[in-house]
């Protein structure tokens, strides 16, 4: 009986150290979870750089951040967070930068817009064609705007140079760089077509008759759509005997020296110009 008296003292004593020690704390001392859509944490943009040329990566964006709960750590769009507050080699482009702080709350600078220098813009350019098969008498003038002058230009894959326009060329399928100040380029495709008169009967006919019908070739025995007394052949394998007489392998008999090349330049002339043997 005894026993049961003292462990009733004992657990009443227990209650009353118990009441003793939170007789002193009032309800609102006790933590309480954060609320992050009222946090005052905040990021700001510091400063940012644009990219120097349309062609590189060399831009960047600088933040920082106030509030909320040290330490802060950062990402770039949908990167990894880290301490970094500097965000580099970036080209042009709307970049989202968030911040997340030691409360796990997080904000977002958002539309952050890096601008490079646009390109050149082509205009129609200006095509002289080719109307002399013995002289190279075509050009290209080109015409460009925008971008960030002044322009280079090069033809082909020759050197650049403040030069737009390119001279002394024959017919052919030309590309044309143009590259800005701030190292921005496009590239133009030019035609310049063969525009010249050369005469089958009078010019390309009897260059034939003579160099190629003669010893038994090329003639009405047994060479088929190779017998160049056909005019209809010859348009035919215009082509053929453009390659042939400009690699010096035809004329046969005479090959390699070839025929003497104002007549070889006349011949490709002659096919460039569409091989007509009307005129």
């Amino acid at each position: 009986m005894r026993f049961f008296q003292w462990m009733n003292k004992l657990t009443g004593f227990v209650s009353l150290i118990v009441l003793l020690t939170y007789a002193g704390c009032a309800s609102n001392d006790e933590p309480k979870p954060v609320d992050c859509n009222t946090t005052d944490l905040a990021i700001s943009l510091t400063s940012k750089s644009d990219p120097a040329s349309c062609n590189t990566s060399n831009g960047s964006i600088v933040v920082s951040a106030t509030g909320g709960a040290a330490p802060y750590q950062f990402k770039l769009n949908s990167g990894t967070f880290a301490a970094a507050t500097t965000f580099n080699n970036l080209g042009a482009g709307s970049f989202s930068i968030i911040v997340k702080d030691g409360n796990d709350c997080e904000k977002t600078l958002a539309a952050v817009v890096l601008t490079a220098p646009t390109s050149p813009v082509a205009g129609a350019s200006t095509i002289a064609h080719h109307t002399n098969c013995l002289d190279a008498n075509g050009s290209i003038t080109i015409n460009v705007t925008g971008g960030t002058p002044p322009y280079e230009y090069k033809l082909g894959s020759g050197l650049f140079g403040s030069s737009n326009v390119f001279s002394q060329l024959k017919a052919g399928n030309y590309t044309v760089t143009v590259q800005d100040d701030a190292d921005c380029f496009i590239e133009i495709n030019n035609l310049i077509e063969s525009k010249t008169t050369v005469s089958f009967s009078g010019d390309i006919k009897p260059l034939i008759e003579t160099n190629c019908i003669n010893k038994g070739c090329h003639n009405s025995g047994s060479w088929g759509d190779r017998n160049w007394t056909v005019d209809s052949n010859i348009k035919d394998k215009a082509q053929a005997i453009k390659t042939r007489t400009g690699n010096k392998s035809m004329p046969q008999d005479i090959a390699p020296t070839g025929l003497p090349q104002n007549q070889i330049d006349l011949i490709a002339c002659w096919v460039d110009s569409g091989a007509s043997i009307t005129n």
